[in-house]
């Protein structure tokens, strides 16, 4: 969907390859994707909470299900100039939870004064920090079990 919107003179889209990737790890060295131990459904709704928070023109979004990755793409906008960039989180099933990948691209230039690799932090904690508020559900507690030699209908009491 963002390859739709981007203008014909804007950066491409098409990733650079193993090269950037190791520039992108050489400069910074603390992003990474995130695991959890949510689910990928509950870690897309927190991810999906925290981008409509942030008032991010949202473009495309897609729950995860069963084995497909969960995806939103997004545009946001510098707070000085006003300029869009485009971010890309990608939810999918792991061992025991999700990995969350996320992306942010600027539509125009050659150097962003590390503004992507700004927000990749801060979405990455806030995700992780909204996945962490979100209480499990309790299950059900189970009857209490009648005791022997109790009638039907008398349930033995707590209080004495």
């Amino acid at each position: 969907m963002l390859a739709r919107v981007r203008p014909r003179d804007a950066n491409p889209i098409i990733y650079a390859g193993l090269s950037a990737a190791e520039q992108q790890r050489a400069a910074y060295p603390d992003i990474e994707p995130m695991e959890q131990d949510a689910n990928p459904k509950a870690a897309y709704e927190a991810a999906l909470a925290v981008m409509t928070k942030r008032k991010w023109t949202l473009l495309s979004k897609r729950a995860p299900e069963g084995r497909r990755d969960g995806q939103i793409e997004a545009v946001a906008r510098t707070l000085i100039m006003g300029f869009r960039d485009d971010v890309v989180v990608r939810i999918r099933p792991d061992a025991g939870g999700s990995r969350i990948d996320v992306r942010s691209s600027s539509r125009y230039g050659t150097f962003d004064f590390g503004s992507n690799a700004q927000r990749i932090r801060a979405l990455i904690d806030d995700i992780d920090d909204a996945i962490g508020d979100v209480k499990p559900e309790r299950p059900a507690a189970p009857p209490a079990k009648k005791q022997k030699g109790q009638p039907k209908g008398n349930q033995p009491s707590a209080k004495r």
